[in-house]
């Protein structure tokens, strides 16, 4: 992994993160995953307008980023941090602004992920954007991982469906693409907003008996921009073998 610290307008290189950080002490802080393709990122401009709105939501104003050198990148995830700095408790989110990089298979070459719906319930973040504060995603992630499964689905205390432990998640009723509405705690991704207008998808409220009739699925996020599911809950499912995955990835990551 690589890293750099935001100062005094430019990027440096850092070799340690500071624990007296509130970002990485409580998890306090939000971020965006950039995936960079052979040096090149991809949406950056969308990723970065969700990171400045995510951190006025927590009374912070992102301070302007340089441009950041990618050409010395190959392919995998930028992650930008926007962090509560250091302080005591009742401090405001003071602000310090992290890149980490991480060496990653990104593209469209998944496999057709196999699904399996998490009981736990999931107390999701306002505003759809992404929080520092994993842990509930990563105990998800795992207990899939655990069941022989790739990816968790993930519900709010009142039932409705927020996606995927680590992905946004689209589910295919009566022939209609259909994605959790941000109000029910949905992460507002980036290729989430293009499949949405490319695909002519709709936001609506899904519970776990649409996942139960759901005809056929798939997730959304940086790294696998649309990743087809082929078993869900134990029944497989139409598409699975990467039909839509292939349609429209490429369109994604030519972006």
């Amino acid at each position: 992994m690589r890293t750099w610290r935001l100062i005094k307008d430019n990027w440096r290189p850092c070799r340690s993160l500071p624990l007296a950080d509130r970002g990485f002490r409580y998890g306090m802080s939000v971020f965006e995953s950039i995936a960079v393709v052979a040096g090149r990122p991809l949406f950056l401009a969308e990723h970065l307008a969700r990171l400045a709105r995510a951190g006025g939501d927590c009374g912070a104003h992102l301070p302007r980023l340089p441009d950041f050198d990618f050409s010395g990148l190959t392919s995998g995830l930028l992650r930008i941090y926007f962090t509560a700095g250091p302080g005591v408790v009742g401090d405001s989110f003071a602000g310090n602004v992290y890149a980490l990089f991480d060496l990653a298979e990104v593209g469209w070459d998944f496999p057709g992920a196999r699904v399996m719906s998490c009981a736990a319930p999931y107390l999701p973040r306002p505003g759809g954007w992404k929080s520092g504060n994993y842990w509930q995603n990563i105990e998800a992630l795992g207990m899939a991982n655990r069941g022989g499964c790739d990816e968790a689905l993930v519900f709010n205390p009142a039932g409705m469906l927020v996606g995927a432990a680590m992905a946004n998640v689209f589910l295919q009723r009566y022939g209609k693409w259909v994605t959790p509405a941000l109000e029910t705690g949905a992460r507002d991704g980036v290729v989430r907003s293009w499949v949405l207008q490319c695909l002519g998808a709709e936001e609506g409220i899904l519970e776990s008996r649409d996942v139960a009739q759901c005809s056929a699925a798939f997730l959304t996020n940086s790294r696998v921009g649309i990743r087809s599911v082929r078993e869900l809950d134990g029944r497989p499912l139409e598409d699975g073998e990467g039909g839509i995955q292939q349609k429209y990835c490429h369109d994604i990551y030519a972006a």
